[in-house]
């Protein structure tokens, strides 16, 4: 079975679709069979592929054997070893609700579970403030992946993620792993950036990616033009460290818990 992998903060603008797109992209390129599922109603990650609305536009959750239509719903993408689906609708819950999270648990282990089998990784785009779709993917995921940018409440937003991931450890899914916390738009001559990745540091030492993405204006210019930043640009540094991204999770023999602990 697949490895599947939530990327996820509960704030948004720190690069989150745009991680999870580029980090798909370079899985694929090493040769790693990879379904992206975009999970967030404004459907970034369907954009950055130039999908037209009528091809994603398919609803799998009105068949009665959800895993049926969820399969003829992925998409092939241009890129060799990557494929796509847009999980457009999941029931919206405020927080998390014994009987609300079991609905959406079973939407996705019904449809989402049985088809990562197909592939090595299985990368799920989480939307930065539905708590309901983003808990069920906590529970149907083997890891997470916390993407953060510099902010006044960058750390506080690290924070709750950790504290989630830790409430869905104890009530659904206890083996769930974090791959680890990645600093995006990062700007390496910057205070807050350093004072930040510091912080980071400190508190959660093993848990930091070696790399960090750095801000660069290719990445607008790419969301601009609806293609993934290493379509359109490969050479680009931040194109490159997520490509080094890549190669850290390979590399890493040992998922952390929360404390950094192995």
């Amino acid at each position: 079975m697949g490895k599947i992998i939530a990327i996820t903060n509960r704030t948004g603008k720190v690069g989150k679709s745009t991680t999870a797109v580029n980090l798909a992209i370079a899985f694929a390129y090493s040769g790693k069979k990879t379904l992206l599922a975009d999970l967030d109603s404004a459907g970034s990650c369907a954009k950055a592929f130039g999908f037209k609305k009528q091809e994603v536009a398919k609803d799998v959750f009105t068949s009665a054997k959800p895993e049926v239509s969820f399969r003829k719903a992925i998409l092939k993408t241009s890129i060799k070893n990557l494929e796509f689906i847009y999980i457009k609708r999941l029931p919206y819950l405020d927080e998390m609700k014994v009987g609300g999270i079991s609905a959406n648990e079973h939407i996705l282990k019904t449809t989402l579970k049985p088809v990562s089998v197909n592939y090595d990784y299985v990368i799920l785009d989480c939307p930065p403030y539905n708590a309901g779709t983003i808990n069920a993917s906590l529970i149907v995921a083997d890891s997470v992946l916390i993407p953060v940018a510099t902010g006044k409440f960058s750390t506080e937003a690290v924070s709750s993620v950790l504290a989630q991931i830790d409430e869905i450890r104890e009530n659904y899914n206890p083996e769930l792993k974090i791959d680890g916390i990645l600093l995006t738009i990062y700007e390496f001559n910057n205070e807050d950036s350093f004072t930040l990745k510091k912080e980071l540091f400190k508190e959660y030492p093993k848990l930091i990616f070696n790399t960090s993405i750095p801000k660069s204006s290719t990445v607008t210019k790419a969301l601009d033009e609806n293609k993934p930043l290493l379509i359109y640009n490969p050479d680009d540094r931040a194109a490159k460290a997520y490509i080094k991204v890549a190669d850290e999770i390979f590399e890493r023999k040992n998922l952390f818990n929360t404390k950094g602990e192995n």
